[in-house]
């Protein structure tokens, strides 16, 4: 297969349980959105090193089996999803390279936890992890049991995170859900006996982070007059509140910021954090 039409959401697949699980999970969204769905089933037959001969026979080999499963993956989704408009292309190159270059003009793009390279133990394959970090659209990691019940929780971390709370209430509004826009911060320990801050101090940078919270989101929730929103603001790190968070939610949206000067990271500690250890699925926004 061979399609190159644009897509509103773009997912990676690979015949994995995972990559399996966000398939489904696309297959769902572009029905919410009423977009196209575009799979994208990437293979390497560069470690090929056999005969020229007999390596173009095994990279033939390789390229009919994957033509099958991407088949076979289109077959099943389009008895799952009988409107769905789907196509899918089989791609001789790096996945994540493969969802990269698909996802550039698309709305979204989906994948799983991980597929089936490397350890079996690890809690988030590299191509999972290089595509939430570098794609230009959101990208979202299918993680844990999907919860079609549960709230849209969304991390805000400052005023750059409109953006982000307002793709938390689209996705919200899709699925008649409620919206949780949360805000985490860590107290500031004073230098008093035992190092432990004032209570009034506590008070004080509590009302500022409060405040911080309602220029964020007001502006963004008034656009959606008839959505549920909440604001909550708690103290504590960042990263375990919201993976103990994310156990009541049916998606957890956090943004990627842009990597600060000199170090280049793409994913901040959070982000990776709730990569890893989110019970729901997780959506990257880069803001």
């Amino acid at each position: 297969m061979n399609s190159r039409t644009p897509a509103g959401v773009v997912a990676g697949i690979d015949g994995s349980a995972h990559a399996e699980a966000a398939a489904e999970w696309a297959a769902r969204e572009a029905g919410l959105r009423d977009r196209a769905l575009h799979l994208v089933h990437a293979v390497n037959t560069g470690t090929v090193t056999l005969s020229p001969r007999t390596g173009a026979a095994v990279t033939d080999l390789i390229l009919r089996d994957a033509e099958t499963l991407l088949t076979e993956s289109m077959d099943k989704l389009r008895a799952a999803h009988p409107t769905l408009r789907l196509t899918g292309d089989v791609v001789p190159r790096d996945a994540a390279e493969a969802i990269l270059t698909a996802a550039e003009h698309s709305e979204l793009a989906v994948v799983g936890t991980r597929g089936h390279g490397g350890f079996a133990a690890l809690l988030l394959g590299s191509v999972s992890l290089r595509v939430a970090a570098h794609t230009s659209c959101p990208a979202v990691v299918v993680r844990g049991p999907v919860d079609p019940g549960g709230r849209v929780l969304v991390a805000v971390r400052d005023e750059r995170d409109a953006a982000t709370l307002r793709f938390a209430c689209e996705a919200a509004a899709r699925r008649g859900l409620p919206v949780e826009a949360l805000h985490t911060w860590s107290p500031v320990v004073a230098d008093v006996g035992h190092m432990a801050p004032m209570v009034d101090e506590l008070g004080e940078e509590s009302r500022l982070h409060q405040g911080l919270l309602r220029r964020t989101c007001d502006p963004v929730i008034e656009e959606y007059p008839d959505l549920v929103v909440e604001t909550r603001q708690l103290a504590g790190a960042t990263a375990a509140t919201l993976v103990e968070e994310s156990k009541r939610a049916s998606l957890l949206v956090i943004s990627r910021h842009r990597p600060a000067p000199h170090f280049g990271l793409r994913l901040g500690t959070a982000v990776h954090a709730v990569l890893h250890h989110a019970h729901c699925p997780v959506a990257v926004v880069p803001v």
